[in-house]
């Protein structure tokens, strides 16, 4: 690089940052020891050396000072059994810039809590009207009229765990809510910053601390989400647009822009949950199906106006709304990331076009996950001009050796005993 990223770029590989760990399975407290390592360099929990995100990156970061000042925290909902990260959360700070950023970890795309409950529990009679309680526990009734701010279930356990859960506590600083309180000042700024799952929770929780962000005790509070679906409904999101009205970040680019939601327009989530019916259109002359990826196989397109009908089924009566939004088109690509001979990816990856989809070119049902990917991570930071992040090793071996690794803690644990 040139010059370093901006601040935009920069909160955005921030966010991007929280979800070091999340293809990682292992307990809660491992879950832990690989994000701090992936974040601040060090050995992972079995002992393999990871040169650590803010060690590499910090030279192309805006101000170059950047380090974790809370957390990492990482919450499994069952802690003590190996799985895939729930949720995820730290606060970094620059004091060259006097500038905090939360950053939100992203949908675990393999973790079943995250798809079914905090990305997909939308239905109508389960909203939570806004502000709701901490913690917070859905309950049955009659659904919102659109005007009466609420937000989605899975949204409200969303923000919930970030709050609430004891594994969300740094055993030194305390609650991230405690923690902002005690370093909130009039010259520094507060960034809330997240994608996919934390691009609908990023703003919820930044306006669920800060309703008034102008009393907040801060220079500025601002909430950088993208890639996210519609956190709740029509009432939300014209309460945080008022709170958190789109403003200028002093970036002369597509992605100027504070409290907007940067929406790829190939991607389905920021489509979720008002938008859906965009995705794909009915069959053309040649039986295929037009869609934001392109043209779609007979059999791809059923399937998937299938899965999107019974997606808007979910969300019906909802009235969901997206917060401010900002739709870009983008490089149509994805990151190719290359092992190294011991199990590690080589960094940077290296970007590769990809082919289009057409009549005389269907994508076919094998093509679909790859599509989901690039669009909806990938082409990301495409358009926020940056480089994917590092990752951590996610080997088969690596894997093996974790589970031998904590199978041998276990028997020393008890031998002692």
């Amino acid at each position: 690089m040139s010059q370093p990223y901006d601040i935009v770029q920069t909160s955005f590989l921030l966010s991007l940052a929280a979800n070091g760990a999340s293809s990682i399975s292992a307990t809660q407290s491992e879950l832990q020891g690989y994000l701090e390592a992936y974040l601040n360099g060090g050995t992972d929990p079995i002992g393999q050396p990871f040169p650590g995100f803010f060690p590499q990156l910090n030279a192309s970061l805006a101000g170059g000072d950047w380090q974790a000042v809370w957390g990492p925290r990482v919450f499994l909902r069952k802690p003590e059994t190996p799985g895939y990260a729930t949720n995820a959360l730290y606060v970094a700070h620059s004091a060259s810039l006097s500038t905090y950023v939360v950053g939100i970890a992203a949908t675990n795309p393999k973790s079943w809590y995250d798809w079914i409950i905090e990305d997909g529990a939308v239905s109508a009679t389960y909203q939570a009207r806004w502000p709701f309680s901490v913690p917070f526990k859905a309950e049955p009734h009659i659904p919102y009229p659109g005007v009466v701010a609420a937000v989605s279930a899975g949204t409200a356990v969303g923000v919930s765990d970030l709050l609430s859960q004891p594994a969300m506590v740094d055993p030194a600083k305390g609650s991230l809510h405690s923690f902002l309180t005690h370093a909130a000042s009039r010259d520094q700024t507060l960034i809330f910053a997240g994608h996919s799952l934390a691009g609908a929770l990023s703003p919820t929780l930044a306006l669920y601390l800060y309703p008034h962000p102008q009393f907040s005790g801060w220079k500025d509070v601002f909430v950088l989400p993208s890639a996210g679906a519609s956190p709740g409904n029509t009432g939300f999101a014209e309460h945080f647009a008022r709170a958190y009205p789109a403003t200028k970040a002093g970036v002369d680019a597509p992605y100027g822009q504070w409290n907007v939601d940067y929406a790829n327009a190939h991607d389905v989530v920021p489509h979720a949950w008002n938008q859906l019916g965009e995705v794909i259109q009915t069959p053309d002359g040649a039986g295929n199906y037009p869609s934001i990826y392109g043209v779609l196989s007979p059999g791809l397109g059923k399937a998937l106006t299938d899965a999107l009908d019974a997606a808007q089924v979910l969300a019906f009566g909802g009235h969901y709304m997206n917060v401010t939004q900002t739709t870009f088109t983008p490089s149509w690509g994805h990151w190719v990331w290359t092992r190294t001979p011991d199990g590690a990816w080589q960094y940077p990856p290296e970007w590769q076009p990809m082919p289009t989809y057409t009549d005389a070119n269907p994508a076919a049902a094998g093509d679909l996950g790859g599509l989901i990917l690039a669009t909806h991570i990938d082409q990301y930071s495409k358009f926020f001009g940056v480089i994917a992040p590092p990752r951590m090793a996610t080997s088969p071996e690596q894997e093996q050796a974790a589970e031998a690794w904590r199978k041998a803690t276990v028997a020393a644990a008890a031998a002692e005993a």
